[in-house]
């Protein structure tokens, strides 16, 4: 359309139109090339703030790894400056209830306790006649295929597989189909591996394994003179040591749900915000040193860290990560705040001694004490003392029932 009326209009008057239309359009770039310059102006001074703002938030919210445990923390294994009890409501720690069931230490834990007792001294018997049965702990080597292929994890190359009959440790009834074989037998076993299987490649796949039948371990009765000969530290007979997993576990349990409940039911109603930063600190150097020591036994034992940073190791970005901090944080610092004014309600304090006695009454020594004052200060162990006796003060006044 444009071309038919350009070719009835005189050359001149063309020329005089497309002329207007490229001062026009001069006009237009310049007015929009002003825009888009003011545009970018802007942009840049909005970005530039957001840079600034974000560098200064970065900075707020940054932690920055400490190791100094005993830092803000008094002689006594307080915090220092700081009223534990103004800064909460604390449940009412002199009334607490805690049902039996949830104590007690049942004989089937018993009798779960005892068989790990007596696996650990199993000897492996390469030359017995019997066969295998339900509850044995075998010694197997494999290779599995799938359709005629190995696959990854699948081979354990001669170097022998312990394995409990019945422990379902081995997909689908892998371990029902040794029953009754023996040593020295060879064996076919086919298996489906389940749709939700952890490896997707293997997921709902039918598998073939040739397994090779090595031995069947010797596992001793548990005797009065098995415990006399391998748990006299804590027994001298059967009975003795039914009875000491009982008491033990009991104890354990109910220290359990006391601290439970303790959280559970005492609200904070104000932190100590200087102490919650220093414990996000603490936090930070305690998983960038898992993180070292991790990385170099890699290095020292495969000659490749286990993760190439320390983003990699937590699988997020140092401010992520961070941020992360505050719930952990503010956990560990309402523990400590109810456990110092259980102390201060009680008007109880602890010493070294204190601690020094129960490291003892655990089996450990002055030496290990000072070990530990070595790594965390004195006033920080003392802190872990505040807990002990707190935790000590409260399990004399639970009821169990």
């Amino acid at each position: 359309m444009e071309k038919e009326k350009e070719s009835v209009m005189s050359m001149s008057k063309a020329r005089k139109i497309a002329r207007k239309k490229e001062i026009e359009q001069m006009k237009r770039n310049a007015i929009i090339s002003k825009v888009v310059s003011i545009c970018v102006v802007a942009v840049l001074c909005v970005g530039l703030v957001s840079y600034i703002g974000y560098s200064i938030h970065r900075k707020a919210t940054q932690v920055t790894a400490s190791s100094n445990f005993s830092a803000q923390l008094n002689d006594k294994g307080f915090i220092d400056g700081v009223d534990a009890s103004s800064l909460l409501n604390l449940v009412d720690y002199k009334t607490i209830k805690a049902p039996l069931s949830e104590i007690e230490y049942s004989d089937e834990s018993v009798a779960k306790d005892i068989a790990t007792a007596v696996e650990a001294k199993k000897t492996l018997n390469k030359e017995t006649d019997a066969a295998i049965a339900d509850g044995n702990i075998v010694n197997i080597d494999y290779v599995g295929t799938i359709d005629g292929k190995e696959f990854d994890g699948g081979n354990t190359n001669d170097n022998g597989y312990e394995l409990k009959i019945g422990s379902k440790k081995l997909v689908d009834d892998f371990e029902e189909q040794l029953i009754g074989h023996k040593i020295g037998d060879e064996v076919t076993v086919n298996v489906t591996f389940p749709e939700d299987y952890t490896n997707k490649d293997l997921a709902g796949k039918d598998a073939e394994f040739k397994v090779k039948i090595n031995g069947i371990y010797d596992v001793p009765e548990f005797t009065d003179a098995f415990v006399k000969e391998n748990l006299s530290e804590y027994a001298s007979n059967v009975e003795e040591y039914k009875k000491y997993l009982k008491d033990t576990n009991y104890a354990s349990t109910l220290n359990t749900y006391i601290v439970s409940y303790l959280a559970d039911n005492t609200t904070v109603t104000s932190y100590p915000e200087k102490y919650v930063k220093l414990s996000k600190s603490l936090l930070k150097f305690s998983d960038q040193s898992y993180y070292n020591s991790m990385n170099q036994y890699y290095m020292e034992n495969l000659g490749a860290p286990a993760y190439n940073s320390f983003e990699e190791y937590t699988g997020v970005s140092e401010a992520e990560y961070d941020k992360s901090l505050a719930e952990p944080a503010e956990k560990q610092v309402k523990a400590a705040l109810i456990y110092q004014a259980i102390l201060e309600k009680e008007g109880v304090t602890v010493t070294a001694d204190d601690y020094i006695a129960y490291l003892e009454s655990q089996g450990q020594t002055k030496e290990d004490f000072d070990n530990q004052v070595e790594t965390y200060g004195k006033n920080f162990v003392l802190q872990e003392m505040v807990k002990i006796k707190a935790l000590e003060l409260v399990k004399g006044m639970v009821t169990v029932e």
